[in-house]
């Protein structure tokens, strides 16, 4: 039977939980070959998908990571890794700063400049950089995550058009809160409350929003490029 991903090969970065683990198990099972990124795999690696671990805090890791992407030429590229710090202004260090800014934006933009020119040689090409409702809105000592996740969608507006006449669609998932390890770390979110503000009444589940992530990055989205798609329940519009 025929797959979606038609063992094109996807690239998804911090596969190794949470929402990166549901999107790269997603495109796996919908027919991608798979290569996936983490600091340590910890027997998280899904099975059948390749595994690279890579720092993205290290400069000339990353760099040299991209330059593998580059031979090895996904058509596929998910930019998922990411991490959040919750400090206010005074406390928050220069260091935790930039940490935000390699993981969340400087590495999907050298990701992206390394894959682009397989995509162009083959004619078609799908990236999606995860973004985050805190790209749209957000709160009280979420500065450096969400600077990254304004700044992630702002990659995907340039992007787009720069690259869609080579048939190269490139958007932004703007997921609300899932039921993952990140949320669940979060000291300052009470999860029942949260959720009573949401209005489906509950915390997303990962394969829910992959179920969505496979389709944009899939050959059945033809048309949409350069969008900023809010998964949410519907919470930012309450």
């Amino acid at each position: 039977m025929k797959t979606p991903h038609e063992g094109r090969l996807a690239l998804v970065t911090g596969a190794t939980r949470g929402l990166g683990r549901a999107i790269a198990v997603r495109l796996r099972d919908d027919g991608a070959r798979v290569i996936g990124t983490g600091t340590r795999p910890d027997g998280n690696v899904p099975e059948g998908c390749e595994f690279f671990s890579v720092d993205f805090t290290d400069a000339a890791a990353t760099e040299a990571f991209a330059e593998t992407m580059r031979a090895r030429e996904p058509l596929i590229l998910v930019n998922n890794a990411g991490i959040g710090i919750e400090r206010g202004i005074e406390e928050l260090s220069t260091a935790e700063f930039r940490k935000v800014h390699d993981i969340n934006l400087v590495a999907p933009m050298i990701l992206c400049r390394a894959v682009v020119p397989g995509m162009r040689k083959a004619g078609w090409g799908r990236i999606l950089n995860v973004g985050s409702i805190y790209g749209t809105i957000s709160r009280e000592k979420r500065i450096p995550y969400s600077s990254t996740k304004f700044g992630i969608d702002g990659l995907t507006a340039a992007l787009a058009p720069e690259v869609a006449r080579d048939g190269i669609l490139v958007n932004t998932l703007a997921p609300g809160f899932i039921n993952t390890e990140m949320v669940a770390a979060a000291t300052d979110i009470d999860v029942p409350a949260l959720e009573a503000r949401i209005p489906i009444g509950r915390m997303a589940r990962p394969e829910e929003i992959a179920a969505f992530a496979s389709w944009l990055v899939g050959p059945e989205n033809t048309y949409m490029s350069g969008s900023n798609l809010i998964i949410d329940g519907g919470l930012v519009r309450v």
